[in-house]
């Protein structure tokens, strides 16, 4: 082998380049190239659709489409120099280099959907709802002044160090961040501007334009350019939909009803207000022919007068005739069973647990001699004369019978009998 063939395995040139040909690939958004620690020779080979940033020893140079000569590796052009720097660092290179192509191919079929509803209470039926919203939007790197700055941005803030990042991660990350506001308008548009659930779909634009105006700077701050927007469906529940028809549905049946209600008085010539002073004077012709409750149904009475026509007149003679004569004293009908009663003298009232003497004298229970007459208070046994109980047809003491009883046919007989009920017989 001679000396030019053996500088030329030496001095191999290193290619750093990714083309992907698949669907997959494509959709590769961020790649870490193999090879790392290349020598200062190696070539770069950026695509149309791509950035590379060649990253050596942490900072950080961006190449746009075309072919480069990475002559800012401090590794050396000579492999065996290269590995031996490594021999004291245990394989790994002092001297690291790298290179990531990011692709900056746009992407607009990007979906969003809330996980969870959004719970509000519907604006036009008042009923509490659960709102679900999903759409489409598009979004590429941003690199539109092909320095490099927001790729960079991009890498630092969303990718970090992994060796890929793809569309669904993109689609992911985007995905948080766009539900969450979508939750905010939803309910600033449906709530404040009185939107309901079954017109929402006339707003889909305004609310996509909306979305799209906030989300195009807040995602600009990490190197991504938002393409477009829309909303696809806003919807609720089957149960929800449910709820709101059936509201609707009593709220036209109260509609029809009260319409028919108008039409009704308008024919017979009332209003609402005379309906309700119907209600009130039917509720004072059934209550009793008191003074107090005439007197308390008078307000109803008196707003039933000012109705006019024959049912005003004949209002205003019964309340003439109810309360004409209130200030004067009531006369009594001339009829035998309201005629006055000549009042009966009034016995006097035994004290709550007291006896009353034979002579009258009101005393206190436990009472035993009247201080008035000196009468001993209280039933006692003619046999014994132990105390006995009011009622007792046998003394507890000595069981002396203590009712007296005919002698023919023993029926009882009250006190003072002359002749038994029952026999005849003289007692």
């Amino acid at each position: 082998m001679g000396l030019r063939e053996a500088i030329g395995k030496i001095k191999d040139v290193e290619v750093i380049k990714w083309e992907p040909q698949t669907a997959e690939g494509n959709d590769i958004i961020v790649y870490k190239h193999d090879k790392e620690d290349f020598s200062c020779n190696a070539q770069l080979l950026v695509a149309p659709n791509q950035i590379a940033l060649f990253v050596n020893e942490g900072e950080v140079v961006p190449f746009v489409a075309g072919h480069y000569t990475l002559s800012d590796s401090n590794n050396s052009s000579f492999r065996f120099i290269n590995k031996w720097r490594t021999v004291f660092s245990d394989g790994v290179s002092s001297f690291h280099c790298l290179v990531y192509f990011i692709n900056l191919v746009h992407y607009h079929d990007l979906r969003f959907g809330t996980q969870n509803p959004i719970q509000m209470q519907d604006a036009d039926e008042g009923v509490n709802i659960h709102v679900r919203a999903a759409g489409l939007f598009g979004a590429h790197i941003q690199n539109d002044d092909m320095d490099g700055k927001d790729v960079i941005k991009f890498l630092r803030k969303v990718v970090g160090t992994r060796k890929t990042f793809t569309k669904d991660e993109l689609s992911a990350y985007l995905r948080g961040k766009i539900v969450e506001r979508v939750s905010d308008t939803l309910g600033q548009t449906m709530i404040a501007k009185g939107v309901g659930i079954l017109k929402v779909s006339a707003h889909y634009k305004e609310l996509s334009d909306s979305l799209m105006e906030q989300m195009i700077p807040y995602f600009a701050d990490y190197g991504i350019a938002i393409d477009n927007f829309s909303f696809m469906s806003i919807n609720v529940p089957d149960e929800d939909l449910k709820a709101i028809n059936e509201a609707k549905i009593a709220a036209k049946r109260m509609d029809l009803e009260s319409e028919a209600m108008a039409r009704k008085r308008a024919r017979e010539g009332y209003t609402y207000q005379d309906e309700k002073g119907f209600d009130v004077m039917k509720t004072a012709a059934g209550n009793e022919a008191t003074m107090g409750t005439f007197m308390g149904a008078g307000v109803g009475l008196g707003m039933g007068m000012g109705m006019g026509g024959a049912f005003g007149g004949a209002m205003n003679n019964m309340a003439q005739n109810t309360f004409g004569n209130m200030g004067q004293q009531p006369q009594q009908p001339q009829h035998p069973q309201y005629q006055q009663q000549p009042q009966q003298p009034q016995q006097p009232q035994q004290p709550q647990g007291g006896v009353t003497c034979s002579c009258g004298a009101q005393l206190p229970q436990g009472t035993k001699f009247c201080p008035q007459c000196g009468s001993k208070i209280g039933n006692f046994c003619p046999e014994c004369g132990g105390e006995i109980q009011v009622g007792a047809k046998f003394c507890g003491n000595c069981g002396h019978r203590l009712v007296k009883v005919c002698p023919e046919c023993k029926t009882e007989l009250q006190p003072g009998a002359k002749f038994c009920p029952e026999c005849g017989t003289k007692c």
